[in-house]
C-alpha cells in the first residue's frame, strides 16, 4: 500500500496515536483502522512500538512525523506516557496528529470508524 502511486501526494497523511489501558485494546483497534483505511485507498502505516525492543516514543513518533508529512497515515498503538513530546515535534514541523483514547473492550470496529470520521470529516485541523 505505500506504493500505491494512485494515492501519492492526494492524500493528507496524519498521526493517529492510539491510547487505552489494555494493549491488546489497543492493537486491535490500530489493526482494525488499518483496515478500514487502507480499503477506502489510504497508504497506511501501524507503528507498534512494543515490537521493537528498548523502543521509545520519542523515536517511533519522529518515524510517524516523517510518514504521515509524506500522506501516509502512522498509527500508533501506544501508551499515553510519550504523547506530549510526539504531539509537540508534530506542532513545531506542522504535521497532521490525533489522539484516540481507546475504553477498555471497546469494538475495534467503533473505533475504526470514528477515526475514519474524522479523518474524512470537517473537525480534524491542522497544526
Amino acid at each position: 500500500m505505500l506504493n500505491d502511486v494512485k494515492c501519492r501526494c492526494t492524500c493528507p497523511g496524519v498521526t493517529v496515536w492510539v491510547t487505552g489501558r489494555s494493549v491488546g485494546d489497543r492493537r486491535a483497534a490500530a489493526c482494525a483502522m488499518a483496515e478500514r483505511l487502507a480499503a477506502e485507498g489510504r497508504r497506511v502505516k501501524v507503528l507498534d512500538r512494543l515490537d521493537e525492543a528498548g523502543a521509545d516514543a520519542g523515536r517511533v513518533g519522529m518515524v510517524a512525523e516523517v510518514l504521515a508529512r509524506n500522506g501516509v497515515v502512522a498509527i500508533v498503538p501506544s501508551a499515553a506516557a510519550g504523547a506530549v513530546t510526539v504531539r509537540a515535534r508534530h506542532e513545531a514541523s506542522r504535521t497532521r496528529y490525533m489522539e484516540i483514547g481507546v475504553a477498555a473492550h471497546e469494538d475495534p470496529q467503533v473505533t475504526a470508524a470514528r477515526v475514519a470520521e474524522l479523518l474524512t470529516g470537517p473537525r480534524l485541523v491542522s497544526a
